[in-house]
């Protein structure tokens, strides 16, 4: 088991930085980094990172086929790969399905076969080999890198459909699901993966299981609970997690917060979510709090654990407290 950090975009850059190094020194094994519309660049970010991080992977996530063609990609991948040198990976996904409209795919064809070309087509391309495909959405015809592809980076699939895990169970390195699940969730979305790997015949202990989980901490707890809701309702603005949020049990009007967050109306959406959903779906909290919940979270099967360090500097602080603590036991 190992812990991992992520960042949404929603911080400055100078801060990013100073937390990725905190946390490295906390015993993050890998870092993390979102691609949400509109906000930072998750490959900028990687590359940011390297200047004030040694050891820790660095992982762009979840770039989107429908948004960023493989060439592009592969290219960013590769010149990432020459200021950090085996320790980078990179996590890919249909994308978010309010986002790709409001950038033009008001339909996403063929996610499953889309997804498996595009996986196929990177590692071709770091391979540095001639790539020809007809692709769903992409054509090469022959395209190839011309510098080190990289080498041998772990590609990830992040999802939390049952075919889509079951494809990542089938071809990727490992999948990463989204934070916000409930523990019923993981499990779920662990044993459609399982399902994937075994109708290849692969090895589902060679599959890496990874999960992103909210986490917020403050002295008070409340606070901390309220500023995860606002986390919460950004990542139901997707469809997605309606059998997520029926696990819950939790009287959730899930088509209310997609429909508000579609009109940009994040204080609306949180509203919309009672405080336990806090602790439900996420981490957060008291200290004690948040290092019960987080063991449940650990015991669950994944390999690695990736927690957000958010809110101001003294609730960073105990999250980094927190960090070190689950390191180090």
């Amino acid at each position: 088991m190992s812990i991992g950090v992520f960042f949404d975009g929603f911080c400055s850059g100078r801060e990013m930085l100073g937390i990725a190094r905190q946390a490295e020194s906390a015993g993050a094994k890998s870092i993390w980094f979102a691609q949400h519309m509109g906000y930072r660049d998750a490959i900028v970010w990687a590359a940011a990172c390297t200047a004030v991080t040694q050891t820790a992977e660095l992982i762009p996530m979840a770039i989107s086929p429908y948004l960023w063609p493989p060439m592009p990609v592969a290219m960013a991948m590769a010149s990432l790969a020459e200021f950090a040198p085996d320790r980078m990976g990179l996590c890919v996904s249909v994308g978010n399905l309010l986002n790709l409209a409001e950038s033009g795919w008001t339909e996403v064809p063929n996610p499953v076969r889309t997804l498996r070309e595009y996986i196929d087509a990177l590692r071709a391309l770091r391979r540095r080999e001639v790539v020809r495909q007809e692709g769903a959405i992409h054509k090469l015809l022959g395209a190839k890198m011309e510098m080190d592809g990289g080498g041998e980076y772990p590609l990830y699939l992040a999802s939390t459909g049952p075919q889509m895990l079951g494809l990542a169970g089938q071809i990727a390195d490992g999948f990463l699901l989204s934070a916000g699940q409930t523990l019923v969730s993981c499990q779920r979305c662990m044993e459609a993966a399982k399902v994937g790997a075994e109708k290849v015949g692969r090895d589902f202990r060679r599959v890496r299981k990874a999960s992103l989980v909210n986490l917020n901490v403050s002295r008070d707890g409340e606070s901390a609970k309220r500023a995860t809701l606002r986390k919460l309702a950004f990542l139901f603005r997707s469809r997605g997690h309606s059998e997520n949020i029926k696990s819950s049990g939790l009287p959730i009007d899930h088509p209310k917060i997609i429909e508000a967050m579609a009109r940009h109306d994040l204080d609306a959406a949180a509203s919309l979510l009672p405080l336990e959903a806090a602790t439900t779906f996420a981490v957060s909290g008291t200290p004690d709090e948040c290092a019960d919940r987080l063991s449940q979270y650990l015991s669950v099967g994944l390999d690695e654990v990736i927690i957000e360090l958010s809110g101001q500097a003294d609730e960073r602080e105990l999250a980094i407290q927190l960090l070190k603590q689950v390191t180090s036991a």
